[in-house]
């Protein structure tokens, strides 16, 4: 299943910068932030309606941290990526926390984009890809946003553990990664290197993997 498109909400910030350290990839949170939470990787494919890449599409993203904290006074957690040739991009940032209160509601945690095609060839997305333990779209029931339109499972990242870099854990109940994929392996081992160069002492706790689909325009 591919992302629904929904509306921004109350926290979207105009002007965020780009955090693109190489082409289609991202550091979203400081190292401070990577070193309290753990670092996690999100991947995302942005495709056109065929099914096609399309690169050089832009996610401007802004997400709460792991404990459902959101910042307005500084960029925290707030920037753009760009995709590569292949349409990916690739995100470090930490998981994003469920947030609000008893009295007025849960939101589930997710992270916002609006991803947009810079040639005007496709229509702008504004939609959130949620995180859920262990992967189960349950999580997403209860989430106060269903009471203004239907839960959208389709909107889930599918996640999975690195226990290497959680003390030999599984991280928020994930599968592991799956030992076949040596691509993703590949992703995180470097992934890993660059977070050491860059004073985390912390590994990769878990990646997400999310399809993004825009419409011709």
């Amino acid at each position: 299943m591919v992302a629904l498109s929904v509306t921004a909400g109350p926290f979207y910030i105009l002007g965020s910068p780009e955090r693109q350290i190489d082409d289609g990839k991202a550091v979203l949170a400081s190292a401070d932030y990577l070193n309290k939470f753990g670092p996690f990787l999100f991947i995302f494919d942005v495709k056109d309606e065929k099914g096609d890449p399309i690169p050089n599409a832009v996610l401007d993203w802004w997400q709460a941290d792991s404990e459902g904290n959101y910042y307005f006074a500084t960029w925290t957690l707030r920037g753009k990526v760009t995709t590569d040739a292949n349409g990916r991009a690739e995100v470090l940032s930490v998981r994003p926390g469920d947030y609000g209160s008893p009295v007025l509601g849960r939101r589930a945690g997710h992270v916002h984009l609006i991803v947009s095609d810079p040639k005007g060839r496709h229509r702008v997305m504004t939609t959130q890809a949620y995180v859920c333990p262990a992967n189960k779209s349950e999580h997403m029931l209860a989430d106060v946003a269903n009471y203004a339109r239907k839960s959208r499972p389709g909107n889930m990242v599918v996640c999975h553990s690195n226990p290497a870099g959680n003390g030999g854990e599984k991280y928020w109940d994930f599968p592991e990664l799956p030992a076949e994929d040596t691509a993703l392996a590949e992703r995180v081992k470097s992934w890993n290197a660059q977070l050491k160069e860059h004073g985390v002492n912390r590994e990769i706790v878990a990646v997400g993997q999310h399809e993004l689909k825009l419409s011709k325009a």
